[in-house]
């Protein structure tokens, strides 16, 4: 009886899986990673962590809730500037591909418009972004990647 309840326990315990967040980076050249993510992104910006904020519905929070990033606008490279900040969602939880952004820090910022939180952020839409994307503190960002940006903003008018 003691093998089959160990036998049983170690099947339980050997069958399930773990899932964390996993981005595949090819070995594509820069410029075509770049592309890519232009292509891919609504808004393109730089801009500075003001604020940020947890939203969940009720009162129990799960790692895919999203935290709510209040953005100052430095520039945009790709999209429209409506206003001088801009919220922009992201997982909570950086094992569901979260980006952490730091409030104080200025970033190169990749997203997307999305419906993904709209039933905790109350929104028709929000932006998105998340590790996946190539989001990085400015101050690491190379001059390359702006030269590329702005080379591909020129094509799309």
């Amino acid at each position: 009886m003691k093998k089959i309840v160990l036998i049983i326990f170690i099947l339980l315990f050997s069958i399930t899986q773990s899932f964390a967040c996993s981005c595949a980076d090819s070995d594509t050249s820069l410029y075509k990673k770049i592309q890519n993510a232009f292509n891919e992104s609504d808004l393109i910006l730089t801009g500075k962590v003001i604020a940020k904020e947890l939203k969940s519905n009720g009162t129990h929070q799960n790692s895919g809730d999203p935290i709510i990033y209040t953005i100052e606008i430095i520039s945009v490279i790709k999209g429209i500037k409506k206003s001088e900040v801009i919220q922009i969602a992201s997982e909570m939880s950086e094992s569901n591909c979260g980006y952490p952004f730091e409030i104080g820090k200025a970033y190169l910022v990749y997203a997307t418009s999305s419906t993904h939180f709209s039933s905790k952020t109350g929104n028709d839409f929000n932006f998105v972004t998340s590790l996946c994307y190539r989001n990085q503190k400015l101050s690491i960002v190379k001059g390359k990647e702006f030269r590329i940006l702005k080379r591909l903003a020129r094509r799309m008018f």
